[in-house]
């Protein structure tokens, strides 16, 4: 007979809910709002989501002590005010440095936080009960996953997703109200736990070369759905799959399938004895399947029955992964290997967006190929099926293996690789969008110019080139200045040039929002380039350009006071705008 749960699991499950959902919620719109309303690169977004990732899932590995050592119910506490904060100045972040620090912030509030919530779980139930309040835990999670972005397609316009930041802060405040409220600490704090040991516990990892392996295999599986969270939704918009009002639903199928299929999925195995491994192995195929569809074809249907496809790998290896982990563990040290099962999604955490984010910048946006960038990703997940088959061969000798070959799923990456290749290139919509993206029944429309323009000036000298429409908002602006030296001369002995010193600024309403001075080396051109996006409508911009010094002749044989000045110099100015223009349908 199943024993009644305390006050405190529903408490703590009731501020996960709300902190769940409000993670899920900031991710769902986190790299569209920062690359489209912000105008931050996609790499560098890759970067801010691997560092938030890697707090998030490194900090647990002493949250857990630092918890029993000052208890769980005032580190929880510090954690949402924490992640709180972070929510709310990700929503007043409309430049890099408070965006960073944001991200800081928020990784510092969550890393606490993961590992206390299954842990006061644990302490919160008992044998008779823990599998059903574990799954009430797992389920709570995935509604709120599910719900709590799926709320944003009503809330906000894909413009306003800034204020997302400030409604998922709110929920991270109810989640603090809870546990103030209603939780008790699970175990008394003992101040007298040295909260390094839990690091201590690590060397596990390096004396059992089976479980290292398994953690390095299982990290390329979490390697792409870590690089599917960030760059689906750019993916979906920049190669105008599916409209912007779309991405919170995106966001929710992943955890909407799960709910869906997932207690079906427990129920079809409940019965069967299943090798872990090779069901692992066979989640992980699944999840490349997905990705390849995801991406392969461009098709809207296509894609979103890729992510559901991938979210059915998911429910089926990561179960089976932590299964795995449970049996190769020796008995008196199983709970430190189950602790430690997180290190794929903490290698998978940090490593797959800041290197998806330079593929998918390099490869994507550069190159326009989208379908190549996802295949590449979803070879990924071939190569470490092979890997987890090749394990199976070396570890698992007297147990019946199957005849599949061990390198049969690398077989298939030089095919897809090549097809999605041969495929070429696709038109890519960011900023120079040739059709129409449909915010609450306008269309927008891009309209891109490039202007030269050209000069001399004195020393000391400046000049503005005014950049301007009456009818259109400049979207982005970008300037390159180029400039060279005169030739060296000769009178007698040979004077040689030295370099001359420009400067480049773009002006808004003025204030000076960019700008850069660059000397040019003897012999080679000067070159400065600046580029703008506006985080409003703005009709006019002056781009200044002024010859800071100009670098005299100098006698390369003789007194070194035997120069002639140099007084002037030409130069070529590129300037590329982009401009949009609403136009409200009838």
């Amino acid at each position: 007979m199943k024993t009644k749960l305390p006050r405190e699991f529903w408490a703590v499950n009731a501020s996960n809910l709300f902190e769940r959902g409000a993670y899920y919620g900031m991710l769902a719109v986190f790299s569209y709002h920062l690359v489209y309303n912000v105008g931050i690169e996609s790499w560098m977004v890759g970067i801010l989501t691997g560092l938030s990732m890697g707090l998030i899932n490194f900090l647990p590995l002493i949250s857990t002590a630092i918890a029993s050592k000052y208890g769980f119910k005032r580190i929880l506490l510090i954690s949402y005010i924490t992640l709180a904060v972070g929510y709310i100045t990700l929503g007043f972040g409309y430049n890099l440095i408070l965006i960073f620090i944001a991200v800081i912030i928020m990784g510092l509030g969550s890393g606490f936080e993961k590992a206390l919530i299954a842990a006061s779980i644990s302490h919160s139930s008992d044998e008779k009960n823990r599998d059903y309040a574990f799954n009430v835990y797992y389920w709570v999670i995935n509604f709120g996953a599910f719900f709590i972005p799926l709320s944003i397609t009503f809330l906000f316009a894909p413009e306003n997703y800034g204020n997302v930041f400030f409604l998922m802060g709110f929920f991270v405040l109810s989640s603090f109200m809870i546990i103030l409220l209603s939780y008790r600490n699970p175990v008394k704090p003992d101040r007298t736990i040295p909260v390094m040991d839990a690091v201590k516990n690590l060397k596990v990892i390096f004396k059992d070369r089976k479980f290292l392996l398994v953690l390095l295999i299982f990290s390329g599986c979490w390697f792409m759905l870590y690089t599917r969270k960030p760059f689906t939704p750019l993916f979906m918009i920049d190669f105008d799959i599916l409209p912007v009002w779309f991405i919170p639903i995106l966001a929710a199928l992943n955890p909407g399938t799960i709910i869906l299929l997932g207690q079906v999925w427990a129920y079809f195995i409940r019965d069967h004895e299943i090798d872990s491994l090779k069901l692992l192995i066979v989640g992980v195929l699944i999840i490349s399947a997905g990705i390849f569809m995801v991406g392969i074809t461009l098709n809207p249907v296509l894609f979103i029955a890729g992510i559901i496809v991938l979210s059915i790998g998911e429910m089926v290896s990561y179960p089976a992964f932590l299964s795995y982990v449970s049996k190769i563990s020796p008995k008196e040290e199983r709970s430190i290997y189950m602790g430690y099962s997180f290190i794929p999604l903490a290698i998978a955490g940090i490593t797959a967006p800041i290197a998806g984010g330079f593929l998918y910048y390099q490869i994507a946006e550069k190159m326009g190929m989208g379908r190549l960038f996802w295949a590449i990703i979803a070879c990924i997940g071939l190569l470490a099926a092979s890997a987890f088959i090749h394990f199976d061969r070396r570890f698992n000798k007297k147990e019946r293996r199957s005849k599949v070959p061990a390198s049969a799923p690398m077989l298939l990456i030089p095919v897809i690789i090549i097809f999605a290749f041969a495929l070429g290139p696709d038109p890519f919509y960011r900023g120079s969008l040739t059709g129409e993206d449909e915010l609450d029944g306008e269309n927008w429309i891009f309209n891109n110019q490039t202007e030269i323009f050209g000069g001399d000036l004195n020393e000391f000298q400046s000049t503005n080139h005014l950049i301007s429409s009456q009818d259109m908002s400049i979207e982005s602006i970008a300037l390159k200045l180029v400039w060279s030296d005169e030739d060296d001369i000769r009178l007698l002995r040979r004077y040689e040039n030295s370099g001359d010193s420009f400067s480049a600024k773009i002006i808004v309403e003025n204030s000076t929002v960019d700008q850069k001075e660059y000397t040019n080396v003897h012999g080679d051109p000067g070159t400065i380039e600046l580029e703008y996006r506006p985080t409003n409508m703005i009709y006019e911009v002056v781009i200044e350009i002024t010859l800071m010094e100009c670098g005299d002749l100098h006698a390369v044989i003789g007194s070194e006071f035997l120069t002639i000045e140099d007084t002037s110099n030409s130069y070529q100015l590129e300037v590329s705008v982009s401009y949009r223009d609403l136009e409200t349908r009838l």
